[in-house]
């Protein structure tokens, strides 16, 4: 936004103007699944009730085309998939920054989102589905939160920022990440509070990428209210890449 000068041009609005509120829409939303769900499981809620009766009539058959369907969806958060895709976009924008800082800062990033699922489902050890059974803190589990989903929605929504993807691909990362989701609960992978916190996690992690690798140059990071923050993946306006 810009106000009108004198002369009829036009002047930024100061750099310490407020954020539009819908850059904060992502991270709420995704803080508030994270911890519903986490929440929720550890206290025994309707939502780990909803787990129990989604797999009442046990797992689904692994046969036919809407599992194949899904099988190819969960692959948007296979690690050996995405984690090298993000590093070879990061590789390549770097690159062409001539950045080696930006390439230093996607491995840095890239480390700490996988150390802290992981950590998170070692904390946790939440059993499977298919253990016909539903325990926290059981042996060597990792059922709780769902990786692929967190690795769906952290990278794939980062490596849409930093290619400067135009509004339809990054919708198209949304729609992915969140498919992922509904992936692992529809091929009996994961209970769906994995799957809501794996999101929730993810898409924070993305947050925290889009701070830590900005994308574009710096005269693309600039908002229309004259700022130079960083705002999280997908919140970007339509006119921007």
């Amino acid at each position: 936004m810009q106000v009108l000068r004198s002369g009829g041009g036009r002047l930024p609005l100061p750099p310490w103007r407020p954020a539009r509120p819908r850059a904060y829409a992502l991270p709420v939303l995704a803080a508030l699944a994270a911890v519903a769900a986490t929440a929720d499981v550890l206290a025994g809620g309707p939502l780990r009730h909803l787990d129990h009766w989604t797999f009442e009539d046990g797992l689904p058959a692994p046969t036919g085309a809407w599992h194949w369907f899904w099988r190819t969806v969960v692959n948007g958060g296979q690690h050996s998939l995405v984690a090298p895709a993000f590093g070879l976009v990061a590789a390549v924008v770097a690159w062409r920054r001539r950045s080696a800082w930006l390439l230093l800062r996607a491995g840095v990033w890239l480390a700490c989102t996988e150390a802290l699922v992981r950590g998170a489902q070692i904390f946790f050890a939440r059993t499977p589905p298919h253990s016909e059974r539903d325990a926290l803190f059981d042996g060597d589990h990792l059922s709780y939160p769902s990786g692929h989903a967190a690795n769906a929605a952290a990278c794939l929504l980062v490596i849409a920022a930093l290619a400067g993807a135009r509004r339809g691909w990054t919708i198209a990362a949304h729609v992915l990440a969140a498919g992922v989701a509904v992936a692992v609960v529809t091929l009996g992978y994961h209970w769906p509070t994995d799957a809501l916190a794996g999101w929730g996690i993810g898409a924070l992690l993305a947050c925290a990428g889009r701070i830590l690798v900005p994308w574009g140059s710096a005269g693309d990071r600039r908002t229309s209210s004259g700022r130079n923050t960083p705002e999280c993946p997908g919140s970007q306006p339509s006119s921007t890449h």
